[in-house]
């Protein structure tokens, strides 16, 4: 296969932390590993972070970010045209690829359409949340809408993306579904177990009290729409009858300070801790007895994955990205969404009772292994991204053919 020349224009890149921001930064990873050019380009959150690095063969460059309204995200997205417009002149890209389907993908439509750079567009969440929502609701959003119906390719991470651009008026012959993919990990083992929670214990010396506890973890942003509320209640629910039940609820987001409250309110001191983010979240996996995400919309459930591809048992609410991503009663224990008591009964259900704990992990690790393989995911994005580039290179030479007679 030809190697290619992309470019990616993302809001969220490494080193944020996230579960978009996982799948992009592995995808890269993924392309530059076979040999494919992969240009970042995304804002600079924070001043000390650098405007030009590589990490993992992949180059990443960084503008100043908007600083809220209207005309500051203009200006970032006029500069964000000009920087791709000017890599662009030393790299000739093949693809063009943008994360989203709202101001950044319109503004990129038209700056690579004057370069001659097809463009992919990647939803980057369904639902009521989610772009294609969005599009109905957002001032300009028709008009982006039908500016985003010009691009070469739309790519669907999940069945759910996929069926709201063909219900959004799409073409079908331009999406393309590509399996979310998790890299493969270790599975949690009780040796393992032991000295991940030990190596937690360094950074965090709070989780020192949990090495003998049965852990359940929650992986992701912290904000509302992720059923953490919820989750709260559950788990108190939970501690009542299991004095060895503690859980971690790992990550960042707005609603860290809401969450923290709530569980001093239902006398959870001790019996939740909100840990922050980890760079690497391998050691939470392989540190936890079980997973769960009490997600109360349909989103990307990249850490649903992560979670399977380390063999735990998982507890997730009945949202169509979970239920499409994994079996239920088979690879994953989902309850009715918003209802905390049918949560709390399927996390103790997992927690007394080891044989139907390890049935779910041992099938959820298979469909990560066999379905959901970042490997997978990779293949298809090659194939996608050079089908586009291919067409896109073909249609160039036959009007320059033209042009010549």
């Amino acid at each position: 296969m030809k190697p290619l020349r992309l470019a990616l224009a993302i809001r969220r890149y490494w080193p944020f932390p996230g579960g978009l921001e996982n799948i992009a930064g592995r995808l890269c990873g993924g392309l530059a590993e076979r040999g494919h050019q992969v240009v970042v380009v995304t804002p600079r959150a924070q001043s000390d972070w650098p405007q030009e690095t590589v990490r993992g063969g992949v180059e990443i460059v960084r503008l100043e970010p908007p600083t809220g309204g209207w005309w500051s995200d203009w200006f970032y997205r006029r500069r964000l045209a000009r920087m791709v417009g000017a890599l662009h002149r030393r790299r000739r890209f093949d693809v063009a690829i943008v994360s989203g389907l709202r101001h950044d993908a319109y503004t990129l439509l038209g700056a690579c359409d004057r370069l001659g750079v097809p463009v992919v567009l990647q939803p980057e969440r369904p639902g009521l949340a989610g772009d294609c929502h969005w599009q109905l609701d957002a001032r300009f959003g028709s008009r982006i809408k039908r500016r985003c119906y010009k691009a070469a390719g739309y790519i669907a991470l999940t069945p759910l993306l996929e069926r709201e651009l063909i219900a959004a008026g799409y073409a079908r012959p331009r999406i393309f579904g590509v399996p979310l993919g998790v890299p493969p990990a270790e599975p949690a083992e009780e040796g393992r177990r032991a000295e991940s929670r030990r190596n937690l214990a360094q950074a965090d010396p709070a989780l020192a009290g949990d090495l003998g506890r049965r852990v359940a973890v929650y992986v992701g942003r912290l904000r509302v729409g992720k059923g953490l509320d919820l989750l709260l209640a559950a788990w108190r629910i939970v501690v009542e009858r299991r004095s060895d039940a503690v859980l971690w609820l790992v990550g960042e987001g707005p609603d860290a300070g809401k969450l923290r409250e709530r569980a001093i309110e239902l006398g959870l001191v001790g019996r939740v801790r909100l840990t922050g983010a980890f760079d690497d979240v391998d050691d939470v996996f392989r540190a936890a007895d079980l997973a769960v995400f009490p997600a109360l919309e349909d989103g990307p459930a990249v850490g649903l994955l992560e979670a399977a591809s380390y063999g735990l048992p998982i507890v997730a609410s009945d949202v169509v990205t979970h239920r499409d991503l994994l079996a239920d009663g088979v690879s994953v224990r989902t309850y009715p969404r918003g209802d905390a008591e049918a949560l709390a009964r399927a996390l103790e259900q997992i927690l007394d009772d080891p044989k139907t704990a390890a049935s779910l992990g041992e099938a959820a690790l298979r469909t990560a292994l066999e379905e959901r393989s970042l490997s997978k995911m990779v293949d298809a994005y090659e194939r996608v991204l050079s089908d586009v580039a291919a067409r896109s290179s073909a249609r160039s030479g036959g009007r320059k053919s033209e042009s010549s007679r």
